[in-house]
């Protein structure tokens, strides 16, 4: 009797914590980038072969390209750059080697390392316009050897294998829209809204069931993650107040961590 009485007076208090939307992260890593040119981070990436996290300075192939380890500290050369005006970067399994995508109608790039993993040269993997933006940037789908960018409400998905578009697998996401608070039956999106209030360049896929896709709100200074079955709200993850954001790049997931680039102190901060 005395347990049925205490699960009774815990359950209340049990079921409002499975209801919770919301939860607050907080910072766990910091990947501090070296001293050079450019001000916004592109993105982090993980190495499959070793888990070393890669991290970008976007906007120009001389900007900084840095590897850490697991606890942050830069195992990469100091003038490591880019060599390619990368946007986006995969560890491509196959290949056993990073890939990336360009500005504009660049195309893909897939990078030559050395045995310690230092890009040292690119090739050309696929050509011309392989992305909805100019400035968009790629995330990587392991489950599906793929990747995904965001294209105003919407996800869609390339192969990486053949740098083509995978017109099936276009997910819409209904922004803002929950299970509880459903989309009307003739919602439309609005996408001068989401434009006006959200990271507009970047999308995360974090491979979480009902979960896989996130959006940076910059308004509310929350991570949205969707469903890309339903393409509804499921969680959101409150920012530290302090965290700076902006409308483009400096938004990343990596090695189940969370990533906002920190302008000021030239940092990568991982938040979990």
């Amino acid at each position: 009797m005395k347990f049925i009485f205490t699960f009774l007076f815990l359950l209340p208090s049990l079921m409002q914590g499975f209801s919770q939307t919301t939860r607050e992260i907080r910072k766990s890593i910091e990947l501090k980038m070296p001293a050079g040119n450019g001000e916004n981070g592109g993105t982090v990436a993980v190495s499959l072969k070793n888990r070393n996290l890669y991290a970008t300075i976007v906007g120009n192939k001389t900007y900084s390209l840095a590897f850490f380890n697991g606890a942050g500290e830069m195992a990469s050369p100091p003038d490591l750059a880019l060599l390619a005006d990368v946007r986006g970067l995969w560890y491509n399994p196959a290949l056993k080697t990073f890939q990336g995508n360009l500005f504009g109608t660049g195309g893909w790039v897939t990078y030559i390392m050395d045995d310690a993993g230092i890009p040292y040269d690119v090739k050309p993997a696929f050509a011309g316009q392989l992305q909805p933006g100019a400035n968009s940037v790629a995330v990587f789908n392991q489950r599906e050897n793929a990747v995904h960018y965001l294209k105003g409400n919407t996800v869609v998905t390339y192969d990486i294998a053949s740098g083509k578009q995978v017109i099936e697998k276009t997910y819409a996401l209904k922004i803002g829209f929950t299970k509880k608070n459903p989309a009307p039956a003739d919602y439309k999106a609005d996408t001068a809204k989401t434009a006006a209030n959200y990271n507009i360049t970047t999308v995360i896929y974090t491979g979480i069931t009902n979960a896989e896709f996130g959006l940076l709100n910059l308004a509310t200074r929350e991570i949205e993650l969707y469903s890309k079955n339903d393409g509804l709200l499921y969680q959101k993850l409150k920012l530290p107040a302090e965290v700076q954001l902006k409308d483009k790049f400096n938004f990343a997931f990596a090695n189940n961590t969370y990533f906002i680039f920190d302008r000021m102190k030239r940092t990568w901060v991982g938040y979990r």
